[in-house]
């Protein structure tokens, strides 16, 4: 019995070495605010892991916009256009300034708005300025970059004619932003983007066709069709209480494409194998191919 409790004290005290506790800010916007669907969850089933996190983020916020915001702090502490959010606490308005020294964070993310990901020259100056604040403020933080996707193939983004785009494009060039943007401020990269690609090329994804009139024609009453047919990208979404009309988001992670979000997220930031996921979602069939996704795009960034 005694060599048994010995033993036991042993094997405690290795796994301790090997669990985490990490406080993680997010720097972002709404690309970002899909991580706290699952990734909380995804941690806690594991137990193992504990995992304190933190968002400021404003809906379409890029860069730039991070920038001026900073501007706008030194110059008035009352300015506060974030929602914060840190975990066990109630929701809040902050600055920036105020979310990066509210706890010795261990890894501040951040990531640029969707629509400008591939775009070098909105990126490279405002990146800059943002990483060199989170530096003065946080020495202690490793800055993260949050690596957004490309969005759905029907996404009227994709179609204009005055500005031709494909996924295709757009996922090429926010894999070279995100890429030299790590390489010029030796950064490490949480590869969502990729996962998304390559779960997309492995699941042929099926166009679900729905009229304008049949989407008009639903109710807050009816269960909201699935327009995704495969793609991890897409919902359908009511914006506003008073809204008579569903919105079709062709841009934003589905609750398939949040979970896989989340599984990329835990085994980047706690150096775990898909095996380490415990969490069962919803969708099972599919999820041995989520993980094999994730896990396949964090050995493409694996340094």
């Amino acid at each position: 019995m005694k060599k048994f409790l010995v033993l036991a004290a042993v094997l405690s005290c290795i796994a301790g070495v090997s669990a985490k506790e990490l406080k993680v800010l997010m720097i972002g916007n709404s690309f970002s605010n899909s991580v706290k669907v699952y990734l909380p969850k995804v941690t806690e089933s594991a137990k193992k892991h504990k995992l304190i996190l933190g968002s400021a983020s404003i809906g379409g916020c890029a860069l730039m916009k991070h920038c001026n915001n900073i501007d706008k702090e030194q110059k008035d502490p009352n300015f506060k256009s974030y929602t914060f959010t840190f975990t066990g606490e109630k929701t809040r308005k902050s600055s920036v300034t105020e979310a990066i020294k509210y706890r010795k964070w261990d890894i501040v993310t951040i990531q640029q708005v969707s629509h400008q990901s591939f775009k070098k020259e909105m990126t490279r100056e405002y990146a800059a300025k943002l990483i060199a604040y989170i530096r003065k403020l946080a020495p202690q933080a490793e800055i993260v970059i949050h690596q957004t996707w490309a969005y759905r193939q029907d996404n009227p983004k994709f179609h204009n004619k005055k500005a031709p785009l494909t996924q295709e494009q757009m996922y090429n060039g926010l894999v070279e932003n995100y890429n030299e943007l790590a390489k010029t401020h030796k950064l490490r990269i949480i590869p969502v983007g990729t996962a998304v690609q390559l779960y997309r090329k492995a699941l042929p994804v099926k166009e679900v066709k729905y009229t304008e009139a049949q989407l008009k024609a639903l109710k807050r009453t009816d269960k909201l069709p699935d327009l995704t047919g495969g793609d991890p990208v897409g919902k359908l979404i009511w914006l506003k209480k008073n809204d008579k009309h569903v919105y079709n988001d062709r841009a934003h992670l589905s609750q398939e494409g949040a979970f896989l979000q989340a599984c990329v997220w835990y085994m980047f930031l706690f150096d775990e194998p898909a095996s380490g996921i415990r969490m069962n979602f919803k969708n099972a069939k599919n999820q041995p191919l989520m993980l094999k996704c994730a896990e396949e795009a964090l050995k493409q960034y694996k340094k």
